[in-house]
Formats: structure tokens, C-alpha cells, sequence
């Protein structure tokens, strides 16, 4: 038949290996001196084992004693841990968002003072992966994908289409910059993730294929590479828009597309969004809008 663990035991056993006598537990505890001895001994029989070796003057724990104090002490920590955070939660609204790194480095950490200052009480943790979180796996409100909004067990709501342009750093080539598409192809030039067909069809020279000596898997990379010079590259204007108007980097040509994909705010399919999600989708919407009547 299973025996309910003495949990008060345990507590008090803990505490009279951390503090190494009885009256010392019993004070943290609340309780009497006797009652610390009791609860011990009342462990003792629950384990069917001696935790405590007993003379006049002193107690002094047996191995599997000091053992087991050790293990009781990691499982209240961790017990104390997990109270902690639920505590937090109602404390401190929270709101877990995964975002790509590129966009949170450039567009959305520059614009994050703005809410922060609006919803000081709201704890946001911000998750950065160039995979598509899974809901599954973690605490997670909300993410921002970039596609084509059809991914299975989410909702999706839009936040905001994109563009595709060329860019160089000013004193790129000694400031001799391209400025036809044709010329644009014969720079060394950079890729991270971005399909070149869509830009050359716009320019009116489809069926080429250009080479890039210089490949990246993250988009932020590759600007850094650009703004320092190591050639020429096809961006999303999203994520170029601040270093283009800080004067760090420069747009080659007009032709500017829109990209076949967007980005989405994207949370669990069935669920109903949280007020500190409202909260977020409501303020992105807001800055999507000034950041669009500002191109």
C-alpha cells in the first residue's frame, strides 16, 4: 500500500543537517524541540533506515543520512525555484515572443524602447532562431515567422509585407558605386537567403544566374559584411531600411520588388490570445503603420 512521504519530515530533517542541532531547526522551523525530534524519528521508520547516529551531547548524521540531506536539500531548492516563477507570473505579467534574428536585430529592437515605456509591468522575453519555434517545446506566446502564412496548428494574423533591394556600403569600390542592374551583377557580390530571380525579373534581365564567392546563413552577417565593404548584396528592406537612413549603407538602382513573402505574428491554433499578446499585436500594428508612411 503507498505511504504518504512525510513532507514535514523532510523539512525538518534538512534543517537539522544544515544547522547541525536540534533547538537550531526547531527555531527556524517554528516548532518545538521535541517536535523536530519526532519528525525525524518518524522518518527514520518511513525509510526503514538510521538517519542519525544519537549520544548524550551531539547528533551526527550516517552516510546514507548525509547522502540523503544532500538530495532533499537539491529537491527543495528546486520545488523553491518553480514556486518562485509561478509567484512572478502573477507579480510581473509575462509574454514569451520567438522572433528571426535579423528582424529583431533591425527592425524591432530599435522600435522596442516605445512599448517597454508603455507596459513597464509586462516582463517580455524575446527568443531569437532562424528555426521556426515550436509551440510544443516550450513556454511560448507568439512568434514573428516570415513566409507565406500557411503553417499548420498556428493562426496567423499579417503584420507586414517587405521589399527587395540592392545595397553597398558608400565607400564601397572607393565610392564608385553601380548603378544599373547589369553593373550590379558584375560586383562581387554577398547572399544570405534572398532569391535574386525575383530582382532580376523586375530588372528585365531574367535567365541569369549570379554567383556569390560570399555565402551567409543569417541575413544580419551578411549587412555587416556589406557595411564593411566586402561586396554587394540582396537585402529585404525591412531589415536594411535603419542602415540605409543612418547613412551606413546605400540602395544601387531603383528597382525595388515586393517580396513574395511576409511576416506574420503567429500563436497556438485554438487558443485565445492573452492580454499581454493583445497588448504586442496591438503595438506592432501601430509601428508597422508609422514605419510603412515613413518609406
Amino acid at each position: 500500500m503507498y505511504k504518504r512521504q512525510p513532507l514535514a519530515a523532510l523539512r525538518a530533517f534538512e534543517a537539522l543537517a544544515r544547522l547541525g542541532k536540534v533547538n537550531l531547526a526547531a527555531l527556524e522551523l517554528h516548532v518545538t524541540h521535541s517536535a523536530v525530534s519526532h519528525q525525524i524519528r518518524a522518518l527514520e521508520e518511513y525509510l526503514g533506515l538510521a538517519l542519525v547516529m544519537r549520544n548524550k551531547r551531539t547528533l551526527m548524521l550516517t552516510d546514507e543520512g548525509r547522502v540523503y540531506a544532500y538530495q532533499i536539500r537539491q529537491g527543495l531548492g528546486e520545488i523553491a525555484g518553480i514556486t518562485e516563477k509561478l509567484m512572478a507570473k502573477t507579480r510581473h505579467p509575462q509574454l514569451t515572443a520567438s522572433v528571426l534574428p535579423s528582424y529583431a536585430m533591425h527592425w524591432l529592437l530599435p522600435r522596442l524602447h516605445d512599448f517597454r515605456a508603455a507596459h513597464p509591468e509586462l516582463h517580455l522575453r524575446l527568443e531569437s532562431s532562424m528555426e521556426f519555434a515550436s509551440f510544443e517545446q516550450g513556454p511560448l506566446d507568439c512568434a514573428i515567422r516570415f513566409g507565406h502564412g500557411q503553417w499548420p496548428d498556428v493562426h496567423c494574423e499579417t503584420l507586414m509585407g517587405d521589399s527587395l533591394l540592392v545595397v553597398a556600403a558608400r565607400d564601397f569600390n572607393h565610392g564608385v558605386l553601380p548603378d544599373t542592374a547589369q553593373a550590379v551583377l558584375e560586383q562581387p557580390l554577398l547572399h544570405a537567403s534572398e532569391s535574386w530571380p525575383i530582382w532580376l525579373g523586375a530588372a528585365g534581365i531574367e535567365g541569369q544566374r549570379p554567383q556569390a564567392p560570399l555565402e551567409f546563413t543569417d541575413s544580419t552577417l551578411m549587412l555587416e559584411a556589406v557595411r564593411l565593404g566586402h561586396g554587394v548584396a540582396l537585402t529585404r528592406r525591412s531589415i536594411a531600411h535603419a542602415l540605409i537612413q543612418r547613412g551606413e549603407l546605400v540602395r544601387l538602382t531603383d528597382i525595388e520588388p515586393a517580396h513574395t513573402s511576409r511576416y506574420y505574428i503567429v500563436w497556438p491554433a485554438g487558443s485565445k490570445p492573452s492580454a499581454q499578446l493583445t497588448l504586442l499585436h496591438t503595438w506592432l500594428k501601430g509601428q508597422v503603420t508609422t514605419y510603412q508612411e515613413s518609406l
